[in-house]
């Protein structure tokens, strides 16, 4: 019997040992906004298209020229496309001041004057920097005209900081698409 409870208390010990945390993560863009800016029509925000590497639902990180990691601890909190697009959504809506701006085309009876279509192109940390390389359109605007976005945010290593660096470059992403509206 003595056997047993030993046995089974370094089997307890060993199994808590072998447990890995796993750490979930969610990108917020920024939230400092100076001041608001009137926007007189609505605004419907498509579904934000990104890289396949996002399908993974964990931090890829760019190894080399053609290689992509995925780091398994660090998970995002829920589908990115989602989440960027309701925290473009939600940033918008404070830089306007405005309950106007909508999930296009699912939230259906409202008069959308203006769509934005954005496509992240890459989205990633290689090392050093995290790159972001966008497009985005605004249809319904006379003559739209894609525009185009990058930027290079220096991080360290950890998912932590590549994880700060990334909604950084997303805050820079967002303030350019709010300005493109006005």
């Amino acid at each position: 019997m003595k056997k047993f409870i030993i046995y089974t208390i370094i089997a307890i010990f060993a199994f808590s040992c072998s447990i890995k945390s796993k750490s979930y993560y969610m990108l917020e863009g920024t939230k400092k906004i100076v001041q608001t800016h009137k926007l007189p029509y609505s605004i419907g925000i498509k579904k934000i298209t990104l890289p396949r590497y996002f399908n993974q639902n964990t931090l890829a990180i760019k190894e080399g020229e053609n290689r992509v990691v995925f780091i398994d601890n660090a998970t995002w909190i829920s589908d990115m496309d989602e989440q960027l697009t309701s925290v473009l959504i939600d940033f918008l809506k404070r830089y306007f001041n405005t309950t106007n701006i909508y999930l296009y085309p699912w939230e259906g009876g409202k008069k959308i004057k203006k769509i934005v279509n954005l496509k992240i192109n890459s989205f990633i940390y290689d090392g050093q920097y995290v790159n972001l390389d966008a497009t985005w359109e605004i249809i319904g605007k006379t003559n739209p005209q894609a525009k185009f976005f990058k930027t290079r945010i220096e991080s360290k290593n950890s998912p932590d900081d590549i994880i700060k660096a990334m909604n950084k470059a997303f805050g820079e992403l967002q303030i350019q698409i709010a300005r493109s509206l006005q």
